[in-house]
């Protein structure tokens, strides 16, 4: 009898237990596999307008680029950004006044920001200053204005006649990159692209078909001299982040074909794409090479979902969008933001090293209160039989911090059962966090007997059967 009071005990703990992970967790909060992310500074960001979210959520018009408009300090963050989402993700606090200095994400991208501007800005010597940068109003003010926030006497000041002579308003550019856990690197595409599509591109009339073979050789060739200039300019910025910050994670995201599908004309439908696509092959190929000879991550980019990617048109009829449809067509749409959020997520869990306690637990005790003895012990499922009491306490060693939950059974000479279960959580040790009790478990006891006792009944009368046939 007392054999069968075990089994319904265990069996009405199995119950329970399936009841437990149903339940709401009661449990004080897990450790966060995330918290080396935050450490220092946290996350900083930079990159143009793929990173600051550029058409990233259906209200884009009232997405804050604020960043360009000084004084206005809730410019940290774009919904749907790809660093946004990221934030979301690993559980950084991302506020988004710009002068939160507890934030944990630091969302430092522009518009047309270039690996040429972030190397001005962190006062880093690549031979030259970004003129087109400081040529073009839009872009000097964005820099100005960086300047303001994060300025500090080692970045370029914007006369090219030395170093930044302010103070910063939250906190020096250095200080944040320096102390940084994880870094973001999305630059490139406004060196080598939007430069080359600002001073050739859009000067090409495309109406005069007897020069138009000479002028796509020009452009093509200010495609290629952009190029090399970025290529030997970006160790430039990977040296300073492993010299200055070697531990923190670094990703280095690639780059992708904004115009996918534009053709030349619709009588010459040759893939104008087709160019720009070895100049990508050839930046992201560069870009892959940098993050294995730094140790970094890569992310390649260059199939995530983009509005261009939907439609075909001509260059004429690209060059003829303005305002918000031009901007939009070559951007990632809000799935393609989420897209290489994905994709950077996957990577950096990667990187994360298995949980190790600093003080780790090899049992788990728990105070069962006025019970000295237990029928059946059950941890994440699991019957385990080396367990011991001491007076009220229950111990059950050779268990770390993997274990989730654990249910205990006591049968009383009366026949009732008591069943406890618990919720397992670690803080430097088990937390056990009573999930479920109940003292008197007769009837459901007296249930699972009867259902034991049917199945039993029905495969002796199936089995007395075969004989007499």
């Amino acid at each position: 009898m007392k054999r069968i009071s075990k089994l319904i005990a265990l069996l009405l703990s199995l119950v329970m237990l399936t009841s437990l992970l149903c339940l709401p967790a009661l449990a004080d909060e897990e450790y966060d596999r995330y918290a080396s992310l935050k450490e220092g500074t946290g996350y900083v960001a930079f990159g143009d307008s793929y990173t600051r979210g550029y058409g990233a959520n259906e209200n884009w018009e009232a997405q804050t680029y604020a960043v360009d408009q000084y004084g206005n300090f809730n410019c940290r963050n774009v919904d749907g950004s790809y660093p946004n989402l990221l934030a979301e993700y690993f559980g950084m606090y991302a506020p988004d006044d710009i002068r939160d200095t507890d934030a944990k994400m630091w969302n430092l991208s522009k518009n047309a920001q270039s690996l040429a501007y972030v190397l001005d800005l962190l006062g880093i010597d690549n031979g030259y200053r970004d003129e087109f940068v400081y040529n073009n109003p839009n872009l000097r003010e964005r820099y100005r204005i960086d300047l303001a926030y994060f300025g500090d006497e080692r970045c370029y000041n914007l006369e090219g006649t030395g170093y930044y002579e302010g103070e910063a308003m939250v906190m020096g550019i250095h200080e944040l990159v320096e102390n940084a856990s994880l870094i973001s690197l999305a630059l490139g595409g406004s060196d080598v692209l939007y430069e080359t599509q600002t001073l050739g591109l859009e000067t090409i009339d495309w109406s005069d078909t007897e020069n138009l073979p000479a002028a796509i050789a020009n452009l093509v060739g200010m495609f290629n001299e952009n190029f090399e200039r970025w290529k030997n300019s970006y160790p430039l910025l990977l040296d300073y982040i492993k010299e200055s910050n070697p531990d923190a994670t670094v990703v280095l995201v690639g780059t992708m074909n904004p115009i996918q599908n534009v053709i030349l004309t619709d009588e010459a439908a040759i893939p104008l794409c087709s160019a720009i696509n070895l100049i990508m092959d050839m930046m992201n190929k560069c870009t892959r090479e940098y993050a294995e000879e730094y140790g970094y991550i890569y992310i390649d980019i260059s199939n995530v979902d983009t509005p261009s990617s939907e439609t075909t048109m001509t260059v004429a009829d690209a060059l003829a969008l303005t305002g918000d449809a031009s901007s939009l067509m070559s951007h990632p749409t809000p799935n393609g933001y989420a897209q290489i959020a994905r994709l950077i997520e996957a990577a950096v869990e990667e990187t994360l090293p298995e949980y190790t306690p600093a003080n780790p637990k090899t049992f788990i005790s728990v105070d069962l209160g006025r019970f000295q003895s237990v029928d059946a012990v059950i941890v994440d499922g699991k019957t385990v039989d080396n367990y011991t009491m001491d007076g009220y306490v229950l111990t059950v060693p050779n268990y770390t911090t993997t274990a989730k939950s654990l249910a205990v059974t006591i049968v009383g000479e009366d026949g009732k059962i008591v069943v406890m279960t618990y919720s397992l959580s670690y803080d430097d040790g088990y937390t056990a966090t009573r999930v479920y009790q109940t003292n008197d478990a007769e009837k459901t006891a007296t249930s699972v007997f009867k259902t034991i006792s049917k199945a039993i009944k029905s495969a002796w009368n199936s089995f007395v059967g075969l004989f007499k046939k």
